[in-house]
């Protein structure tokens, strides 16, 4: 032997397997186990004894193995040796980190001012442009250059102009970034984007565009005084949006353009203050058809204008006002984004009928809005009525002198709708006379510009103070994604599932035919028992609805498996080559995925056949999103508002003398808003600033803003399990992912938790302790646990720092670091030898060392740039820059030089020392039988890897046998933030020399190629009392060789003693389950990962009776539920023909309306008229640029291709099996109850104890016959795993019942509750909604005369008359 095991162990030569030579013989590791009892000879009773011996000797045997592969004892001495433990002090810690925190928030805030006041400054100073100095160039054909972010590097793909710009566009080198989001920036100019709807040759637009040019030099100047500023930007009041760096819009060719950055919450809060607002929206009789969907789409517009510190309410109005929605009655609701989608969801269906009662509409919003002003609730700022109309008959001064007058706390605007409407007086009056704005809206295509005509408005008292610039904050968001576009993508994404679904089933219905005619002829073919075909090829078996969901699912990856399966089975039959040979027929499948190369039963049976991977129909549905789906990157903004320094302007007014239009020029009082200074902090550059090596294992950060709502928290999850944002991403409460552990339903808020949240909001320094439920994999496991909270807030901003430690282990802290010039000095050492071999990563997310400027030096891997800092503290005049760079206008440095970069002195110490400390891993393991194979005793048990990762996040592997599978250090490179990690430090209080083992939930399937079992072990530091997680090892069998070598122990008795009742008997079940209640090790496979309660409830049910588990119930407040929209069904075919008649003229109609509010044509007694119509995005885009075609309809190759031959089961198969379930996703509060092993009651004072149970069976024997089913459990030593065996002589009927999520359905009485309607929160310090000088300026927006269109009257007439029958 080339090692010698530990002497305290014994070791037997026990033959492995039935097919293993006498000279193959291994040493298997046992250990001396307590004196047999006596067995119990009656047939009823379990073998007790003998049960509790295989539980111990199965974890000893593992407990023994675990720690020889993974070096615990070797790493454990390092660190007890050489570290000290150091007290964590958590307000100390919270200072430290919010005071960097305040000091990167300042220096942005320095930044946009500085925009601010050099833009204020150009747009004084610049001249400007006239529209007839405009026409001029354009009659020079000279144009303005500038470089448009939507009209960068993008060329011609085909044809004689091949390889050339396209038209209109620019060159512009671009470099990749990685602190821009890895996109190609150039750093040395910004960029223009210009909506879809702005005309980029206006004279507004052009000469902002022209005097915001030399903001370029600013953007740079930040940029090169501080390397932490990403995005910095000016976005005017006119549209237009100038962005530094320059870089080429995200979007696609043929995916629509949303974005405008008037419509961003920076752009939105900055221009002006909080505002409660009531739209009044007329449905009376004239309002239908074009009228109708112009309305909806102002409101609509309107919702988009809102922020988080906005209150709104929306109320129809004919005879009578009614809200909406019907739960918002006679108040105003916070504008996030679950209230405002509720509001557009009410805004969808509305009936039209009757005469307007504009009394009764004003009256109404009038007296909610005096309510919310009298009793300090809403915005207590800017109050506003909006008013959606074709027309009022009068102006209705007695309800404003009533309400509003003389001091005109609420202002009205007012929004006509039509073109041809002729008299505004009476609308234009009402907004002049309440310091609003009148607009009138012709089309779709005007609505977005008419709508946000209100905004200067309420920025107008803020202008006029000049000096006062408010800084805003928003709260975190994605990027560029706008909610709409979030529904967009959704329901691009059904109409794919959809027209892949009616593709496969075209197939399908060709692939039965084709096999039916096989059948005719030889069967052998379609046999779905068979692995293989007549013609040799692997088969496939599916459900018919896996094929309609999937397809072929044949790609490259799925083809390789086969072939390195079949690579093996000819290796060990080589006879059989000739008979396997492939024909390498290349194939193209409708939806790509890999599956399993082999058939597997399931437990439904074999009709219900797994197939697929769970991260297969995450790949298929990343395929369909890949195209639509933007890249997220949830960021924060700060941005402060622009003024145009000018009082007054001079307006061109035509006037009408003697039957002529003459311009006259006059000046009038203004206080325009030019627009609004911003950049953009990325949340993960807030995380940077809350090292997560000091918070150390289960510990995090989180912050919270003025409303409650948390922009970083490790449960904060904006996305849904498609990939798409969720409809309430951004106004999560901390209430709702800080689960606190008591008693109480859904929603009853605890006290401690309420109150530091209200100490939070208010910013104040603060501590507190309660007891959480922490949920892991996908809510399927809970960790119960007490943590302590520390908080503070965060100064000139709105939002404050919290950070939660477990107690216990997570307020000390292992310090143990190696000083690499003394290292260097006393032991002539090189430090680099440390990192030596390619089994080592570190964490991708930390900050070690960088450069603060992506050109000075790049690097392929986080790797080697480590390796690059760790060759530099070697050298001579080394320096640790271990404080962040802040901003430096100094002419001696520059952001070229070498030196400028940023090192965490102390990570990067700790990891020198683990990586010295856990060098053991670059060593093989000497136990062993093999001299040729020092890992030949540890194959033997389905070892394929051990690990070890460290508090540094330095992650280190040893490969001991090779696995088909996905590599763990792959998988595993934030190893301190895997469940893994977590739970191992949790089971350290619980059994200090225990390994945690688990299973993927899909093991059982039979999806994967060789499933592996986890096991992990944390080691724990301990002096002076104090104890803290310095590292956790571990390894990972394959699931094969696990199970045969637990039944291998189970199939006998201790002492040689024949058995006549074991695990591989017929009449006993064993179990190995864990600590959550998932199945690790069962006689059947198939069961392997699964909940315990999906095969017997009913003794799972007992055991939580008898307090061996614990039930856990557990809240999702961030659900997304999805309600199913359905198809049509086939009885909508039996209709009359008067009916169908009806609808073909009412299509032709309304098309003919349409068409000509496109065309134009409408207008030709105006032509001076013409705008831009918005066009329908087709139900199915062209894909020709997809790289994955569907199938083609004739023809079945990709059927049964030359690798592998798909077999489906026989089912009917119908026309309504073509048809897709579609989907609207909805949020909503979900809850699952979870189990937690209580392992106090497997034990009886300090040694181990069985809790043993029974259950009446109801046998279907003659004479109905009694029986019972006993059960035992055991705690298996030295893991978190018992051992349950269950006595099956006795059949009994099972109940199964599964963790899953469900929604909470709450009673009637309270569906219209809120659930943060009555949580407290702070109001923005800042609120500038009134200057005394306002009344001066007189610029209200005005009407004018109208001719109505005779054809578009007529049109619209027909169409609502067909309409009403």
């Amino acid at each position: 032997m080339s090692g010698t095991p530990s002497s305290e162990l014994h070791c037997t030569v026990l033959s492995r397997r039935e097919t293993m030579t006498s000279t193959k013989l291994v040493f298997l590791f046992s250990v001396a186990v307590i004196s047999l009892g006596t067995v119990r000879t009656a047939e009823a009773d379990l073998p007790h004894v003998e049960i509790s011996n295989w539980a111990i000797r199965f974890g000893a045997q593992m407990w023994e193995i675990g720690k020889q592969v993974t070096r615990i004892r070797e790493i454990k001495e390092r660190y007890q040796s050489e570290a000290k433990i150091e007290q964590v002090d958590g307000f100390a810690m919270v200072k430290e980190m919010a005071e960097e925190m305040e000091n990167m928030m300042g220096d942005k805030i320095e930044a946009i001012k500085r925009i601010m006041d050099a833009a204020e400054q150009l747009s004084v100073s610049h001249p400007r442009l006239s529209r007839q100095d405009l026409y001029e160039m354009r009659q020079r054909a000279e144009t303005i250059e500038y470089y448009n972010a939507k009209r960068l590097n993008m060329y011609h793909k085909s044809g004689p102009k091949a390889g050339e710009l396209l038209d209109n566009h620019k060159e512009l080198i671009m470099s990749n970034s990685q602190h821009f989001g890895n996109v190609g920036v150039n750093t040395s100019v910004s960029a223009v984007h210009v909506p879809t709807n702005v005309f980029d040759g206006g004279p507004d637009v052009m000469n902002g565009i022209l005097w915001s040019e030399q903001l370029d030099r600013i953007f740079m100047t930040n940029y090169e005084s501080d390397p932490s500023l990403t995005w910095q930007y000016f976005g005017s009041s006119t549209g237009f949006m100038r962005q530094y760096p320059a870089t080429k819009w995200g979007q696609g060719e043929w995916e629509p353009d949303l974005f405008d950055c008037r419509l961003r919450p920076w752009y939105l809060q900055a221009a002006a203050s909080p505002k409660d607002m009531i739209i009044l929206v007329d449905t009376s009789g004239s309002m239908t058809g074009v009228r109708k969907e112009i309305a909806k789409h102002v409101v609509l517009t309107l919702l988009d204008t809102l922020s988080e510190n906005d209150f709104i309410n929306i109320y129809k109005f004919s005879e009578v006002p009614v809200p909406v929605v019907p739960c918002f009655k006679d108040k105003l609701v916070q504008a996030n984004l679950e209230n405002v989608r509720e509001l557009r969801n009410g805004m969808m269906e509305s009936e039209t009928s009757d005469i307007a009662n504009f009394t009764s509409a004003f009256t109404t919003a009038f007296e909610i809005l005096a309510k919310y002003n009298r009793t300090t609730q809403g915005s207590q700022c800017n109050q506003a009525i909006m008013l959606v109309t074709d027309g009022a008959p009068v102006g209705y001064r007695e309800i404003f002198e009533k309400y509003n007058w003389p001091h005109k706390p609420v202002r009205v605007f007012t929004y006509v709708i039509g073109r041809e409407i002729i008299d505004t007086a009476a609308t234009n009056w009402m907004a002049c006379a309440n310091k609003g704005y009148f607009a009138r809206v012709t089309s779709l295509a005007e609505v977005r510009e008419q709508v946000l005509k209100y905004i200067p408005v309420l920025s107008r008292p803020m202008v006029m103070y000049q000096k006062d610039h408010p800084v805003i904050w928003t709260s975190a968001y994605i990027d560029i994604a706008e909610p709409k576009l979030s529904d967009w993508l959704w329901e691009i994404r059904e109409r794919r599932k959809q027209r892949d679904r009616s593709l496969n089933y075209r197939a399908l219905l060709r692939l039965i035919s084709e096999r039916n005619n096989a059948q005719s002829d030889d069967t052998s073919n379609v046999t779905g028992n068979n692995t293989r075909d007549a013609s040799g090829r692997p088969t496939i078996s599916m459900t018919v609805e896996q094929y309609l969901t999937y397809g072929n699912l044949v790609n490259e990856e799925r083809l390789n498996a086969h072939r390195i399966k079949q690579e093996r089975e000819e290796a060990a039959n080589p006879a059989n080559n000739q008979q396997h040979n492939r024909q390498g027929k290349s194939v193209t499948s409708t939806t790509p995925n890999p599956v399993s190369s082999v058939p597997t039963k399931h437990p439904d049976g074999p009709r219900a056949e797994a197939l697929v991977k769970p991260d297969t129909l995450k790949a298929w549905l990343k395929r369909i999103e890949t195209r639509t789906k933007p890249k997220f990157l949830m960021a924060i903004s700060v941005a402060t508002p622009v003024y145009d320094r000018k009082n007054f302007s001079n307006i061109i007014e035509k006037i009408l003398i003697n039957d002529i239009w003459e311009e006259k020029t006059r000046t009038v009082r203004t206080a325009n808003l030019l627009g609004v200074a911003g950049t953009d902090i990325p949340v993960t550059e807030l995380k940077k600033r809350t090292p997560a090596y000091k918070l150390g294992v289960n510990g995090y950060s989180f912050i919270v803003n003025n409303n409650g709502f948390v922009l970083h928290h490790p449960d904060h999850r904006p996305l849904d399990a498609d990939g798409l944002l969720k409809p309430n991403y951004n106004t999560v409460d901390l209430s709702e992912v800080e689960l606190v552990d008591s008693d109480g339903g859904p929603r009853e808020n605890d006290t401690y938790l309420m109150t530091m949240r209200r100490e939070m909001i208010e910013r104040r320094e603060g501590e507190t302790s309660f007891k959480v439920r922490v949920h892991h994999d996908g809510m399927r496991r809970v960790s119960v646990r007490r943590q302590r909270y520390y908080y503070r807030g965060l100064k000139g901003t709105p939002y404050s720092l919290g950070l939660a430690l477990p107690d216990g282990y997570g307020h000390f802290r292992v310090v143990a670091e190696t000083e690499v010039k003394r290292l260097m000095a006393d032991h002539n050492i090189n430090v680099s030898s440390f990192f030596s071999g390619k089994n080592w990563k570190i964490h991708p997310d930390w900050i070690y060392c960088r450069y603060n400027y992506d050109h000075l030096k790049s690097f392929d891997s986080p790797e080697a740039q480590v390796m690059h800092f760790v060759d530099r503290t070697q050298r001579e005049r080394w320096r640790w820059n271990s404080k962040h760079p802040r901003p430096s206008h100094d002419s001696a440095r520059s952001h070229k030089q070498d030196d400028n970069f940023y090192c965490d002195k102390h990570l990067m110490q700790s990891l020198i020392f683990d990586a010295q400390a856990t060098e053991v891993f670059d060593k093989n393991i000497s136990l062993s039988i093999d001299r040729q194979d020092p890992h030949a005793m540890f194959k033997l048990f389905g070892i394929s890897v051990a690990f070890v990762a460290t508090r540094s996040g330095l992650l280190r592997w040893q490969d001991i046998s090779t696995i088909d599978d996905k590599h763990f250090s792959e998988a595993n490179l934030n190893a301190i933030d895997q469940t893994w990690y977590k739970r191992a430090v949790d089971q350290y209080s619980v059994e200090p020399d225990s390994f945690v083992y688990s299973v993927p939930f899909s093991t059982g399937t039979g999806i994967t190629n060789e499933s592996v079992v986890t096991a992990s072990h944390a080691i724990f530091v301990e002096k002076g009392g104090y104890k803290a997680p310095a590292a956790v090892v571990g390894l990972q069998y394959k699931n094969s060789a696990f199970r045969e070598t637990f039944f291998n122990i189970t199939s006998g008795c201790t002492g040689g003693v024949q058995c006549r009742r074991t695990c591989s008997s017929g009449d006993l079940s064993c179990y190995v389950v864990d600590n959550h209640g998932y199945i690790v090790i069962s006689k059947e496979e198939r069961d392997t990962g699964r909940f315990f309660g999906e095969i017997d409830w009913l003794v799972m049910d007992s055991l939580i009776h008898y307090g061996v588990f614990k039930r856990v119930r557990i809240y999702d407040y961030q659900a997304v539920c999805k309600d199913m929209q359905g198809h049509r069904s086939a009885a909508n075919f039996i209709l009359t023909p008067l009916r169908y008649m009806k609808w073909f003229v009412q299509w032709m109609v309304g098309r003919a309306t349409w068409l000509i509010l496109q065309t134009q044509i409408a207008h030709l007694m105006n032509p001076d008229w013409a705008w831009a119509m918005e066009q329908e995005q087709a139900d199915y885009h062209n894909e020709d640029n997809d790289e994955s075609p569907g199938p083609t309809p004739t023809g079945g190759e990709f059927m049964a291709d030359g690798d592998i031959s798909i077999i489906v089961h026989d089912e009917a198969v119908t026309m309504d099996n073509a048809y897709a379930n579609k989907t609207r996703p909805r949020p909503c509060d979900q809850q699952a109850d979870l189990y937690v092993l209580q392992p106090e009651k497997l034990f009886k004072g300090d040694k181990p104890d069985s809790v043993k149970g029974k259950q009446n069976c109801n046998s279907n024997n003659l004479g109905a016959r009694q029986c019972e089913r006993h059960y035992s459990t055991h705690k298996i030593p030295h893991s978190n795993l018992l051992l349950l065996v269950i006595d099956t002589t006795c059949r009994c009927e099972t109940q199964k019942q599964k963790i899953e999520m469900e929604e909470v359905r709450v009673n009637e009485s309270l569906f219209c509750e809120r659930p943060q309607e009555n949580l407290y929160r702070l109001r923005p310090s800042v609120c500038l909604s009134y200057h005394p000088e306002e009344e001066e300026i007189k610029q209200c927006g005005k009407g004018s005369l109208q001719l109505p269109s005779l054809l578009l009257m007529t049109t619209t007439m027909i169409y609502s008359i067909l309409k009403a029958i």
